[in-house]
């Protein structure tokens, strides 16, 4: 990483913000450092100073929406299922190019063991968002996978669409896990 100043740091952040646009346009291989850069309004020399391979530009931006996201989900309070639905409702349609992005990150650490801890800690930060509403841990995994399923229809088929859909889907996912918990 270059060492750099703070307007070295706002243009890093700068390129990686179109990283995630350009994932959500394009898919990981439409990231290249000209279309980053022209994403991003700024020289071609820039993207490639600041960061020295696709790689690197790539993994910076995908670490960056991890943290975000794992933000998003350490001040959810999961006790109401209709804040909960707000907030997901909330990334998946207003936030949809970090939602891809994060998803393009779960895909890639499939194949790189040095994404595997990034794409983890998201995993935990959803699963304990979500804890004080399910009766064990290990029903807070199954609800968590459950909730990824959803973001992913969320995503991939705009549906559900509303708020209230998030939330009876969301009711109907802890009613579940409750189910298989008392069984």
């Amino acid at each position: 990483m270059v060492a750099t100043t703070a307007k070295g740091e706002a243009r890093r952040t700068e390129l990686q913000d179109a990283v995630i646009r350009v994932l959500e346009s394009g898919g990981l291989g439409a990231v290249t450092h000209r279309a980053v850069a022209a994403e991003a309004r700024v020289p071609l020399a820039a993207a490639t100073y600041y960061f020295a391979s696709i790689d690197d530009l790539l993994v910076s931006a995908l670490l960056r929406v991890t943290e975000q996201q794992v933000a998003l989900f350490a001040h959810l309070d999961c006790r109401s299922l209709t804040d909960t639905a707000i907030v997901l409702h909330g990334w998946v349609y207003g936030s949809r190019a970090s939602a891809i992005a994060q998803y393009e990150l779960l895909f890639l650490a499939m194949r790189r063991d040095s994404l595997r801890e990034a794409a983890d800690l998201w995993y935990r930060s959803l699963e304990g968002a979500i804890a004080p509403i399910v009766p064990s841990g290990r029903y807070a995994r199954v609800a968590a996978l459950a909730i990824d399923g959803l973001i992913l229809r969320m995503l991939w088929r705009g549906e559900p669409a509303s708020v209230g859909e998030v939330t009876a889907a969301l009711r109907d996912i802890l009613r579940s896990v409750h189910r298989s918990n008392s069984a």
